[in-house]
């Protein structure tokens, strides 16, 4: 059996009744559902400043080469 850790929140009584409605609709453990919802809320959010990490790393390199440009035209 793979290690766990307890972890007790509060949500919203309305939060807990759809999420226990999507396990039983899924024949699935209410824990495994949670498990996995947050699991990919975390996968998303990583994937995302890998995003905008490349769009950080692309504007730079704008950047770079328009400096470059613009000391070309001083030197001429």
């Amino acid at each position: 059996m793979p290690e766990r850790t307890q972890l007790n929140i509060n949500i919203k009584p309305d939060l807990l009744k759809n999420l226990k409605k999507v396990a039983l609709e899924n024949n699935r453990k209410l824990v495994e559902l949670i498990n996995e919802v947050l699991s990919n809320y975390i996968h998303d959010i990583k994937n995302d400043q890998t995003k905008n990490r490349s769009i950080l790393d692309e504007l730079d390199e704008v950047k770079n080469r328009i400096s470059v440009l613009e000391n070309l035209k001083k030197i001429d």
